[in-house]
Formats: structure tokens, C-alpha cells, sequence
């Protein structure tokens, strides 16, 4: 009876993981997702040109808010006064924006390679069948999106797609597209326990409600569905996942020069 147990055990781990590097579940089959090989993203060293237009869009602002000549000077009282919360002196507030930029630029690089596994990721899967439902309502919910468009260009739908050299086949297309990518980070994510709990759902939202600029996270629900939110922050958490495995080579010639 034991050994009629634990055979069945196995049989049923090879059956979700299938031979290394491979993941399976009844939707869809991954045939290689660790040690992907992916370009490094370069990171440039951060130069005084770069922050010295930083600086000048924030004067800009203050100069326009507070009705002053647009050549007025940075000074320590303005960067003291207005530009930061923690700097007091001009030189303080360009290390502080020195720092931001390479932050920015340390993210960036991060989410370029992420996209690039990602990408092959998606490419090595294979879907067996879509869950009719899901795909119906995403294929509703990008033609609703292209309706309202067509709304706000004062058109009829069929003569906005016409415009964009689309058709409902195109939908049909992206939304097999997204599907396939939600069903790729979900079987990874059950794998591997990737899927956000409460307090790390909670913060991923509160992040991604400051990014694009909603006032507080009920807001960007009420853009987003609460579902989707968690659809998009489970994919997020399995890039990562990704990127963390896969194997980083030098860039090529050809990507330097782009």
C-alpha cells in the first residue's frame, strides 16, 4: 500500500512538472522557463546633463507657480523651501536627484530584462486548450475598450477599426495572447507559491496607484477590477521569479550601438 501510494505521488509530480525546466497543467505547457538566456540591460553611469535638465523642468515649475522670470536661478532657500523635503542646499538637492535618476535607471534595466524572459518564457509555451469563459470575456473586454475609442473620436466602431486596419480577428488574436501569458504565470505561480498574499497584494497596489497617479488605491480599482489587479500583480511576481533564474549575457555589438 505504501509503495502503491507513494508511486502515485510521483506519477503525479512528473504529471504537473513533466521533465526538468518543463511545467504542465490541463490549459498549458511550458517547455523551458529557468536559466533562460537574456541580454544584460545596460546601465549608464548618470551625468551632470542629465540632472542639470532635472533641474531645470523643476524650476520650470516653480517659476510658473510662483510667477517668476523662467530665468531665475536654483538656490538653496528655493531647493529648501519647495524642491525637497530633505535637502537644503543646491548640492544636496543634486545628489538626491542623482540618486533618483539611478534608481530609475536600476529599475528600468530590471523591467527590460524581465520583459525579455518573459517574452521567451511565452514563446517555449505551448496552450492545449483556453478556458472558454476567460477568453470570451477578455475578447468582450478589448472590444469594449476599442468601442468606447470610437466613442471619443465621435466615430462608429466599424469605421474606427476600419482607421486602424483592425478587425474583430485581431481581437480575437490579442486576447489568445493575454490569456496565454495568465495562464503561463498561473501555472508557474501554484508551482512555485508566487501569488501575492493580502499585505503584499495591498502594497503592490499602493505601488502601482502612485505610479500612475491615482489619488488613493479604491481609485485604481475603480479603473481596475480587484481580479485583474491580482492577475497583473501575479504576473509581476513571476517575471521576477524569472529574471532572478535566468542567465545574463553580454549584450551583442548590435544592441550597444542601439
Amino acid at each position: 500500500m505504501k509503495k502503491t501510494a507513494l508511486l502515485t505521488m510521483i506519477l503525479a509530480a512528473l504529471m504537473l512538472g513533466g521533465c526538468s525546466g518543463r511545467l504542465s497543467d490541463e490549459y498549458i505547457t511550458i517547455d523551458k522557463y529557468e536559466g533562460i538566456e537574456v541580454e544584460k540591460a545596460e546601465v549608464t553611469d548618470t551625468t551632470d546633463e542629465e540632472i542639470d535638465k532635472v533641474v531645470a523642468r523643476m524650476m520650470e515649475g516653480y517659476t510658473a507657480q510662483h510667477d517668476l522670470p523662467e530665468d531665475t536661478k536654483i538656490t538653496d532657500a528655493i531647493v529648501k523651501e519647495t524642491l525637497s523635503d530633505t535637502a537644503e542646499t543646491v548640492e544636496q538637492y543634486r545628489l538626491e536627484l542623482k540618486k533618483q535618476i539611478d534608481a530609475a535607471k536600476e529599475k528600468a534595466a530590471r523591467t527590460k530584462v524581465e520583459t525579455k524572459v518573459w517574452e521567451k518564457v511565452i514563446d517555449n509555451s505551448e496552450v492545449k486548450k483556453y478556458p472558454a469563459d476567460r477568453l470570451k470575456e477578455v475578447e468582450e473586454n478589448l472590444k469594449s475598450q476599442y468601442e468606447d475609442y470610437a466613442k471619443e473620436a465621435g466615430t462608429e466602431y466599424d469605421a474606427y477599426m476600419e482607421a486602424l486596419g483592425m478587425t474583430d480577428k485581431d481581437i480575437e488574436k490579442a486576447a489568445k495572447a493575454s490569456v496565454k501569458q495568465e495562464l503561463a504565470a498561473e501555472v508557474l505561480a501554484n508551482k512555485y507559491g508566487l501569488k501575492p498574499n493580502e499585505e503584499d497584494f495591498q502594497t503592490a497596489l499602493e505601488a502601482y496607484a502612485d505610479e500612475y497617479k491615482f489619488a488613493n488605491v479604491d481609485l485604481l480599482l475603480e479603473a481596475v477590477p480587484e481580479e485583474e489587479m491580482r492577475l497583473l500583480v501575479t504576473q509581476d511576481n513571476v517575471k521576477s521569479w524569472l529574471a532572478d533564474r535566468c542567465r545574463l549575457t553580454e549584450p551583442s555589438k548590435k544592441t550597444e550601438k542601439e
